[in-house]
């Protein structure tokens, strides 16, 4: 078989075709990839952790009934604060030193060694839970990783997210497609967009906060200059359908959605990290994409309780957040969210249907599991840790096992949603606009006329009365500073015949 694959390369046939029947994302079994490479780059690669650079290698899969190998990939260290756990994460690229030559169909794969995850879940369970909601599928699995015959542990292989794949799953590839990290917050700073450029990243290897990942030789920002211009336009009549325009609202308030449900707090919502914006030229959107979802289901780095924590009031108050706070000021953007919301939580992360997936998931890895000692190196997790962190308190970031987050999760946000679509019904919500929101300056207030007086109330976070005033009967707009609050979420109040009108809105 080895000769054979060998052969295959050099008169360069398609393994798609050749191997049908096999796939790097088989969800089914526990594969191995076994690399090969010469001790003293594996050296250099164990110790200059910050490197980019591929070192040749030899790539071998074993996928349960043959092997494939393959000649010449690149090895090389992949990911952030991973970069410095005992237990490192990989990337491999197959048209490093061969040009454009692909396995199955792709350049290249990540191996991710979830080394502060106890179950070694939580990653696949995100994109599981992305591709079940509807959304581009990632291809994952899970796969044992073998480097010069040692055993490195069960890793999570996830597909990487170039041209090709943007080519499968949006049926084009020409556009822009921004990798975004800390502090990505979308905030305008200008038309420049040389500004934009030279925002770093706060990743351990530098480079940009917003990245450009395809047409890197023109690095012509001028589509996302454009879109963070657009979300610095006041919040009115018009803003609605001009950033339906610019963006795939549809999907993103999805994805807001799946990162709420999962307890993605590492996100662009709550901390300014971990997505992708495709300029899609097909239909001239940007598409909204959620990566590195190791930080879900019950992951806390800063003292948060992410399953109880409110599903409408998600994310930071201390900064802003245009493309969160902008769009789910808007009623009709935000019945769509707690729409998705409500859906995600009912039908996909129920745990009457959610947890038989995480009992096969555990079942399939465990002996793996068991068997990967680098596991233990980082933060000592034993095989009882293993078992626990599906149903219990593990340590200090992961004080919920999985099954225990998703049951207080999935009843929080129902409840929390219960309160409000009452409160709406009853009161008639759905009237009232506030714009532009957020606003640093003064907030308009429009609504139904009335034959009598109705007196306005505004609440900060904890229910401290900052601003009373009257609208007068037949009044039907208003406008009032803000300019005098801190920043942050408040909550306006309208007495509106006996029963009460609320509405959020955010002072920048």
């Amino acid at each position: 078989m080895k000769n054979l694959c060998s052969l295959i390369f050099l008169v360069s046939f398609p393994f798609s075709v050749l191997f049908s029947q096999i796939t790097l994302f088989d969800e089914s079994r526990v594969s191995s990839v076994y690399i090969e490479i010469p001790p003293d780059s594996l050296k250099v690669i164990m110790t200059e952790v910050l490197s980019e650079h591929y070192f040749m290698a030899r790539f071998i899969y074993d996928y349960g009934t043959g092997r494939d190998t393959i000649q010449d990939v690149g090895f090389r260290l992949r990911g952030n604060t991973s970069r410095y756990a005992k237990k490192k994460s990989f990337k491999i690229s197959f048209n490093e030193y061969v040009s454009g030559r692909r396995y199955q169909g792709v350049k290249k794969i990540n191996l991710n060694g979830q080394h502060n995850d106890p179950t070694l879940i939580r990653e696949k369970l995100f994109y599981d839970t992305w591709k079940k909601s509807g959304m581009v599928e990632r291809r994952t699995s899970f796969v044992r990783v073998y480097v010069n015959q040692a055993y490195y542990g069960l890793y999570t292989n996830l597909e990487e997210m170039d041209k090709d794949w943007l080519q499968k799953v949006y049926g084009e590839k020409s556009g822009n497609l921004y990798k975004c990290t800390y502090p990505a917050d979308l905030v305008y700073k200008g038309t420049d967009q040389q500004t934009y450029k030279d925002i770093p990243s706060s990743s351990s290897t530098g480079g940009r906060a917003y990245d450009l990942q395809t047409n890197e030789e023109e690095d012509d920002y001028t589509d996302l200059v454009e879109f963070i211009t657009a979300l610095n336009q006041p919040v009115d009549a018009a803003f609605a359908t001009m950033i339906a325009q610019k963006v795939n609202v549809d999907v993103l308030l999805k994805a807001f959605a799946l990162d709420v449900a999962s307890g993605n707090w590492d996100d662009y919502m709550y901390n300014k990290n971990n997505y992708f914006l495709y300029h899609n030229n097909e239909t001239g959107k940007f598409e909204f994409i959620t990566y590195d979802a190791d930080n879900t289901f019950g992951v806390d780095w800063i003292g948060r309780d992410w399953a109880t924590r409110n599903c409408l009031d998600w994310f930071t108050h201390s900064e802003s957040r245009p493309l969160a706070t902008k769009l789910l000021s808007i009623p009709e953007f935000d019945s769509k969210f707690q729409h998705y919301l409500d859906t995600i939580t009912r039908d996909i992360i129920n745990p009457d249907f959610i947890f038989p997936h995480i009992d096969a998931l555990k079942t399939l890895i465990t002996q793996a599991a068991m068997e990967d000692t680098y596991r233990t190196l980082d933060y000592g997790y034993t095989v009882s840790d293993f078992n626990d962190g599906f149903i219990a308190t593990v340590d200090g970031h992961t004080p919920y096992g999985i099954k225990p987050f998703l049951t207080v999760r999935s009843a929080s946000i129902l409840q929390q949603l219960t309160i409000t679509s009452v409160a709406e019904a009853e009161n008639g919500n759905l009237s009232v606009l506030l714009f532009p929101n957020p606003s640093n300056e003064q907030i308009n207030i429009r609504i139904k006329k009335s034959v009598i007086a109705r007196k306005v109330m505004v609440y900060d976070r904890v229910a401290r009365l900052q601003k009373t005033f009257i609208l007068s009967a037949g009044q039907t707009e208003e406008a009032f500073p803000v300019n005098d609050l801190l920043p942050g979420m408040y909550l306006l109040v309208i007495e509106n015949n006996g029963s009460m009108i609320n509405k959020r809105f955010v002072k920048m």
